[in-house]
């Protein structure tokens, strides 16, 4: 039924909560706020703000990097203005060299690669980032193309996203077209926008979802393909 798997790659293949706490961890340790738990679970709040208005719209991505630092060190009475940018740069810098997988990642790529499907990425995040701790795991070599929505000048859940992705594949027929993600705002949104089918990658949560099709964790997409 389905020919093209469009994989989210935070926290469904690449294991972003993982990376993000140690990336910061080593970010802020070196910097005027240092690192605990608090500011960890602060920081976390208000990165998911920050990239839900990049969803909708309302900020720029090269805004969200500076600003949601911005907002942190002002939170614990600090000059953001100051000390934001810089943070910003060193945490994308640690960021890029975090390369932790989802489990059974690369065995469901490899799997699904093998049965002839067409494994491509569709992610929101930062070029450099992206790129860097793509190139540097075992899952690369399954993946024909990664759409990155910097370099697209649109994000996920925009239907123009979408349109972009089956345009360079060069079909256009959505119902060949499988979204997979854990964002129910970003992949799952974009998917309905997109007129394609979707699962939601729930990573052991209950969750509600306006997904075709529901899966704990990656395996359990052998039941779908």
């Amino acid at each position: 039924m389905y020919k093209y798997l469009l994989f989210d790659a935070d926290n469904t293949l690449l294991d972003f909560d993982t990376a993000e706490k140690q990336a910061l961890r080593e970010t802020l340790s070196a910097s005027p706020l240092g690192f605990s738990d608090e500011i960890h679970s602060r920081y976390h709040i208000i990165n998911d703000n920050e990239w839900k208005r990049l969803e909708r719209g309302e900020t720029t991505r090269e805004k969200l990097a500076v600003e949601r630092f911005v907002r942190l060190y002002d939170e614990f009475g600090m000059d953001g203005n100051e000390y934001g940018a810089a943070t910003a740069k060193q945490y994308t810098d640690n960021l890029a060299h975090q390369y932790q997988l989802m489990p059974n990642a690369e065995k469901v790529l490899d799997t699904l690669s093998r049965m002839g499907y067409k494994i491509y990425i569709v992610t929101n995040g930062i070029t450099k980032v992206q790129k860097s701790r793509m190139k540097n795991t075992p899952l690369e070599k399954f993946v024909l193309h990664s759409f990155i929505s910097q370099e697209m000048g649109c994000a996920k859940p925009s239907p123009v996203f979408f349109d972009k992705v089956t345009e360079y594949i060069g079909d256009g027929d959505k119902s060949k077209y499988l979204v997979i993600g854990d964002s129910e705002t970003g992949d799952i949104a974009g998917a309905v926008n997109a007129g394609m089918d979707s699962v939601r990658v729930t990573n052991g949560r209950d969750v509600q979802t306006a997904a075709t099709y529901t899966v704990r964790e990656l395996t359990e997409l052998y039941n779908i393909l």
